[in-house]
């Protein structure tokens, strides 16, 4: 019985070959699509699964909350929280570690370059298992004058030599000292949120200069890392946290405003596990680009609708195909075949299409992978060892052949032998129909919604890239880390110089660059408001050619200038002597609505308090005028609101130039290295494009929109698919009525336009399904983001997606209809 099913099934298979590849191809596709997308979400959930600590390790986060702004979220926490932690959650807590990233000089004989450099304490090689190639990573990192280095770092600098015991000389900020190759680790697995190539151990001596990275509670710069002992649990931490944070933090002096009275109040920490943060970011200072659980999700979403699509081509095929074998049914009938027996059959060759699918699958997913692997960056690998995805892609088959058969299976076998044996065929019933007009709908409807998403997050970051930012970002670079030993005290030569090369136009020395993410935010007073308390805002220290190089319209007031002498920053040499000094600075819009003025020409003249440094262990405070007013920027991260800004001269604490430059790129960085080699040989020269790091801001989102294109345009391949089988098999049992209509005088245009339209009204059906369900799930995902496109603008892309669905449907139903209606009627009416 067995055999005459398997061969049936074949012979069906390959009679039927339109039918039996369009089913077999929507299968191979929609698995596919599966198996890819299994593999990315399997990854995303594996990430720091290996650690042998995996279940205790946690990060402390921490999250200020300052009045009159949003909560800044970080993953960073002080460098004090170190010991701290330890102390006062002995019980709890086995050991701690932080890791502080810095980019210092390194020599290495005649050569210098920069790379990233971890700092950390001994106990990272307590809690993480690396795995170690040469040396002993643990008296390395009990060392402070030995480095800790991956494959990578050892084979581009040391090639093929053995790098144990090689010397490195570092300079970063005021220390420099040779270090000795001490250990080699493996490359760290990509599916972790840890980063780093070296590894150098924390000396807080060694970090005079910079007391505040590991002793300031007011500074978050080191990643923070615990481990808890064995039976402890991480809810006793959480609700003592606000505890601990009042233990260690000295209380606020009211500075803040009067809501802040505890220091729990501005300062508020979480933990989280390390498996949890790749698809959880908490907040920004990631040590590299984490994934999002809502990315995730949409592409479950996407892998499951493209199986349906499949699923959905096989049952209405499966239907419409009925007709041809109601004889077969009903001589099996007569011969005693039972109707479960048939309905076995039925699903066995269901099934059987659905494994012939998956085997071509595989083909396309060896295929794809390595493309699929370089787009997002990761080492996804199928491995057909690997029991738990076989499992899944052998559940799969089971799943689409069951769904896709059970249907039709019960349709066929319910067929009257004396019925169908009279007339000759099978009646075709109503419900049958109907069920292909609602899966068809269905179709489109699907297809049409992800043609509508992908559109809305192209258009979102077209608008966010593109959009006047307040400042015009191309034709300009900058050159970074101007604050390092040797540049810092020529960065004034190195301007004069740049601004002398052909095709520059201006430049100007900044605190900070575009899109940098900073949050540097000062506290200040408005002596003629003593009402309003004290306010949070942001600041940028410039030069005085800010406004020409970054092209900013001033609004209201004057340019800074140096004909004025107030314009630059007092320094705190200038007011030991217990003076009020004062000086005179920009603001943005924002800063105006901030401060409480009704107009950036009310703002003009105003004067406001806020410290300049600390002496003696005193805050210095300076007044300031307000002389201009300049448009909003948006300076930080594009995904962020345009925060409040001042802007005052303070060149000595400045350490980018901005340059605004006409002519060939390459040509002009050229030139500017060559002065930079100049002045500083010994200093590597780093500059980046502001345009290009403005997409890059975008980089996740873009692979996303790519993902969610290539993914929606498979969906609607699949779909048109079903839909060309289904007009075939319509077109052919309406053979019989084309040819009366056509000895009757119809022409073939009308003919087409019968048969096409009787499939554009699920098309015209399924979009009023799509756009609305759409329109309310994308406003939602818009609603993310602070700048962002117009709501109604979802109108017009859901017509559009509607109007390319309908045509692609004509042109997929056109030309089978154009066929069958120039058919000769008299090979029509012999039919049957």
């Amino acid at each position: 019985m067995f055999k005459n099913y398997l061969m049936v099934a074949f012979r069906n298979i390959i009679n039927h070959k339109l039918y039996s590849f369009i089913n077999i191809a929507g299968v191979a596709f929609g698995l596919a699509a599966c198996v890819l997308i299994t593999l990315f979400v399997r990854d995303e959930l594996s990430y720091d699964q290996h650690w042998k600590n995996a279940e205790s390790l946690h990060r402390l986060n921490l999250t200020f909350v300052l009045p009159g702004r949003a909560p800044l979220e970080t993953v960073a926490a002080q460098g004090a929280t170190k010991k701290a932690l330890k102390q006062y959650f002995d019980q709890e807590i086995l050991m701690t570690t932080r890791f502080l990233s810095q980019e210092p000089i390194i020599i290495q004989g005649e050569n210098s370059f920069t790379e990233d450099v971890m700092w950390t304490d001994p106990e990272t090689a307590e809690m993480f298992d690396f795995d170690v190639i040469a040396g002993d990573i643990k008296q390395t990192l009990n060392d402070n004058a030995s480095l800790a280095i991956n494959e990578t770092f050892a084979k581009k600098y040391f090639g093929d030599n053995d790098p144990i015991d090689q010397i490195l000389t570092i300079k970063v900020r005021s220390l420099t000292r040779d270090f000795r190759i001490g250990a080699v680790f493996k490359d760290l697995p990509h599916n972790t949120v840890l980063n780093f190539q070296v590894l150098a151990m924390i000396d807080e001596g060694d970090w005079q200069d910079s007391p505040w990275m590991f002793e300031s509670w007011y500074s978050a710069n080191n990643t923070v890392y615990f481990q808890l002992k064995d039976g402890a649990s991480i809810n006793s931490i959480n609700n003592r946290l606000a505890a601990f944070t009042n233990a260690n933090v000295d209380k606020p002096d009211g500075a803040l405003g009067p809501t802040i009275k505890e220091a729990s109040d501005f300062i508020k920490y979480s933990t989280q596990a390390i498996s949890d943060i790749q698809l959880n970011p908490a907040g920004v200072g990631e040590m590299k680009l984490t994934g999002d659980k809502s990315t995730v999700t949409l592409f479950i979403v996407v892998a499951t609708l493209i199986l349906i699509i499949a699923c959905i081509n096989f049952t209405n095929l499966a239907t419409a195909k009925s007709t041809q074998r109601a004889r077969e049914v009903a001589m099996r009938k007569v011969l005693g075949a039972e109707r479960k027996q048939l309905i076995a059959q039925f699903l066995g060759e269901s099934i059987l299409i659905a494994l012939l699918g998956l085997f071509l699958a595989l083909v396309l997913v060896e295929l794809l992978l390595p493309a699929f692997n370089q787009f997002l960056d990761k080492e996804l690998v199928f491995l057909y060892s690997d029991g738990l995805i076989i499992s899944i892609l052998l559940s799969l088959v089971v799943i689409v052949g069951f769904v896709a058969g059970i249907y039709p299976a019960i349709i066929l076998s319910s067929f009257r032998p004396a019925a169908v044996l009279k007339a000759n065929k099978s009646a075709e019933s109503s419900s049958s129909v109907a069920l292909r007009n609602i899966l068809v709908v269905a179709q489109f409807a699907i297809s049409i919604a992800l043609m509508i998403a992908t559109a809305t997050v192209y258009g979102q970051m077209l608008y966010v890239t593109s959009m006047d930012l307040g400042f015009n970002k191309d034709k300009l670079l900058v050159v970074q880390e101007l604050s390092r030993q040797g540049i810092d005290e020529n960065k004034q030569a190195f301007k004069l110089e740049v601004e002398n090369i052909n095709g520059i136009e201006k430049t100007s020395i900044v605190s900070e660059r575009p899109f940098a993410s900073s949050e540097n935010s000062l506290v200040v007073t408005l002596p003629d408001d003593p009402d309003a308390g004290s306010i949070i805002i942001g600041s940028i220290e410039i030069d005085y050619d800010f406004l020409d190089t970054m092209q900013v319209p001033l609004l209201a007031g004057r340019n800074i200038s140096r004909e004025f002498a107030n314009d630059e920053f007092p320094t705190i040499e200038e007011i030991k002597e217990g003076e009020m000094a004062q000086g005179n600075l920009l603001i943005n819009e924002a800063a105006v609505a901030r401060l409480g003025y009704e107009s950036p020409q009310q703002a003009i003249g105003k004067v406001i308090r806020r410290g300049i440094g600390v002496v003696d262990e005193k805050p210095v405070y300076a007044t300031f005028t307000i002389v201009g007013v300049v448009s909003n920027m948006h300076y930080q991260s594009l995904k962020k609101e345009i925060r409040p800004e001042l802007y005052g001269i303070s060149e000595s604490n400045s350490s980018h130039l901005m340059i605004r430059f006409q002519g060939d790129p390459q040509v002009i960085v050229a030139d500017i290295k060559k002065v930079w080699q100049k002045l500083v040989p010994e200093v590597p020269f780093i500059y980046e494009s502001t345009d290009e790091v403005a997409v890059k801001e975008f980089a996740q989102e873009s692979n996303i929109a790519t993902m969610l294109a290539l993914f929606s345009a498979l969906a609607v391949v699949i779909a048109c698919l079903g839909l060309y089988g289904l007009a075939s098999f319509t077109a052919a049992r309406r053979t019989k009525e084309i040819g009366i209509r056509k000895v009757m005088g119809a022409s073939v245009p009308d003919i087409v336009k019968l048969l096409v339209w009787q499939f554009s009204k699920p098309v015209l059906l399924a979009n009023l399904i799509a756009w609305p369900v759409s329109v309310w799930f994308l406003l939602s995902w818009l609603e993310t983001f602070p700048v962002r496109l117009d709501g109604w603008l979802l109108l017009p892309l859901c017509l559009i997606a509607g109007i390319v669905a309908m045509i692609i449907a004509w042109l997929t139903v056109g030309g089978n209809a154009a066929k069958v209606a120039r058919a000769n009627p008299i090979k029509a009416l012999r039919y049957e």
